[in-house]
């Protein structure tokens, strides 16, 4: 009896232990693809060198629980500035949700680096914390977005697509994969033309992808906290 208190003891003192040491609030993690992908790291080379130090900023819940795991939200395609929109972060702490956005993701990048990005953003925080694998999501640009949805379908279930180019012209083949997950298209469009964010929306929606939700912004409303915060609720389901 006293050795099993004893056990108990410590186990509670370890699980206590590895919860202090865990970093929470904002900070940057760096890592090499290698460091993260292994010896797959070669195959995406053309890319990004496999030794390649990259860099990214993460926020993690000051009240996060390794006993509650927590979801992912990838923030793609991002400017240089991956810092999140205002009030994002609180909404992160609500929903238990880790935010992290590789730098070097802007503009200058190719689709292909910043789908890559994307997809590495999710093992960097899975070796660290403890993650629920039914809440891995992706915002930001659409069109990185987009294909990283549908390239890499059992990782991301679910994603909140703003502005265009969502839907790719090979998407086809591939939107099967995909028809369980959920997704938010944000627009100003009323009207659905080529390339546009309706006319992404309208194809998945033709291709059996039924959980997907158009939030529209009207005039200058921006898309602001609470709209965040319900787009994530429909993501939970």
């Amino acid at each position: 009896m006293i050795i099993r208190s004893l056990f108990l003891s410590l186990l509670l003192f370890t699980s206590a232990s590895f919860a202090q040491t865990l970093k929470t609030g904002e900070f940057v993690i760096e890592a090499s693809p290698t460091e993260i992908l292994g010896s797959d790291a070669v195959k995406y080379s053309s890319n990004i060198g496999v030794d390649d130090i990259i860099s990214w900023e993460v926020y993690v819940p000051e009240n996060y629980d390794p006993n509650k795991p927590a979801g992912i939200m990838v923030f793609a395609g991002s400017p240089q500035n991956v810092r999140a929109p205002f009030g994002w972060l609180s909404v992160m702490k609500d929903k238990n949700l880790i935010w992290v956005a590789a730098r070097k993701s802007g503009n200058a990048s190719s689709i292909h680096q910043k789908k890559l990005l994307a997809m590495m953003s999710v093992p960097i925080i899975e070796e660290k914390y403890n993650i629920d694998k039914n809440r891995i999501y992706i915002t930001g640009e659409g069109r990185t977005a987009g294909r990283a949805v549908l390239d890499y379908p059992q990782m991301f279930t679910g994603a909140i697509f703003m502005g265009d180019r969502v839907w790719e012209d090979n998407a086809d083949d591939k939107v099967k994969a995909i028809t369980n997950n959920r997704y938010v298209f944000v627009t100003r469009e009323k009207t659905a033309f080529p390339k546009g964010t309706r006319y992404a929306y309208n194809k998945f929606r033709k291709s059996g992808v039924t959980n997907s939700k158009i939030v529209l912004i009207q005039g200058r409303h921006r898309y602001n906290r609470p709209k965040f915060s319900k787009s994530i609720d429909y993501l939970d389901g």
